[in-house]
């Protein structure tokens, strides 16, 4: 459903009114107080809490940090990397990190 023109003249104002930040909405006092109301209980109904938020890429790489860290401290993390020729082609190197 999409909104009307004048929906998304609140959804406008009610965002801006919180600095874009979904958390900090608050419908104003006055004659569009109900309106904002709604528009706000829609926005939040359809917004996933922080905590039910899927993990990102970054997040579930990093999720173990403090594992992979001790893994590294016992010399198990070493990867290969290519470096350049001076023909142009490609040699493998290893590089501890």
């Amino acid at each position: 459903m999409c909104p009307t023109p004048e929906e998304r003249k609140t959804i406008r104002r009610v965002l801006k009114r919180a600095d874009y930040a979904t958390s900090e909405m608050q419908a104003a006092e006055g004659n569009r107080h109900l309106e904002e109301v709604v528009v706000i209980r829609r926005i939040e109904a359809a917004t996933i809490p922080t905590v039910n938020y899927p993990a990102s890429k970054r997040q579930r790489l990093n999720a173990d940090s403090a594992a992979v860290s001790a893994w590294e401290n016992e010399g198990g993390s070493v990867r290969v990397l290519e470096a350049k020729t001076s023909a142009g082609g490609r040699k493998p190197f290893t590089r501890r990190r």
